[in-house]
């Protein structure tokens, strides 16, 4: 009886999660629209919210997952700046870019702006292994960015 329960609740929660996503698709422009306010008041941790929603409603959507690392390493560069811990903020950066890059793996702009972000904070191996991905998978001019990057470095990372 109790297995019956199990798969019965699993059936149930694959449906209805699945189609609670399809239902919601038309509330994504309200919820850009929001972002976009919350931003432009300064409120980043409700931007960072709507963009994490946006992110599960349309997990292959690049632009949420880009827009929200980049806030969250923002405020890493600020913390770090300030002589502040900046270790758990950059933490969530990465884990915005991983599963941006897991459900987009050949969205070149997710690597192209990880390696900005590792640029940032002075780690030239990561920024160039992100860079080579972005290479990979992009089109001129930005194919040539890992190149680029690595005559800058002075330096050659494998992937």
């Amino acid at each position: 009886m109790k297995k019956y329960f199990f798969y019965g609740f699993i059936f149930l929660f694959l449906i209805f999660g699945l189609s609670f996503r399809f239902i919601l698709k038309p509330f994504v422009p309200v919820l850009w629209q929001r972002v976009d306010e919350a931003f432009h008041r300064g409120d980043y941790k409700r931007a960072e919210s709507y963009l994490g929603i946006i992110a599960w409603i349309e997990p292959e959507n690049p632009q949420s997952y880009i827009l929200k690392g980049w806030l969250e390493w923002s405020e890493a560069r600020n913390l770090q700046m300030a002589g502040l811990p900046y270790e758990e903020q950059l933490k969530k950066a990465v884990k915005t870019y991983r599963k941006g890059e897991l459900k987009n793996p050949e969205n070149w702009q997710l690597y192209f702006e990880e390696g900005i972000m590792w640029e940032s904070f002075d780690e030239k191996e990561k920024s160039l292994k992100a860079y080579y991905k972005a290479s990979k998978y992009a089109k001129p001019p930005y194919s040539r960015i890992y190149y680029y990057k690595s005559k800058k470095f002075k330096m050659k990372v494998k992937e």
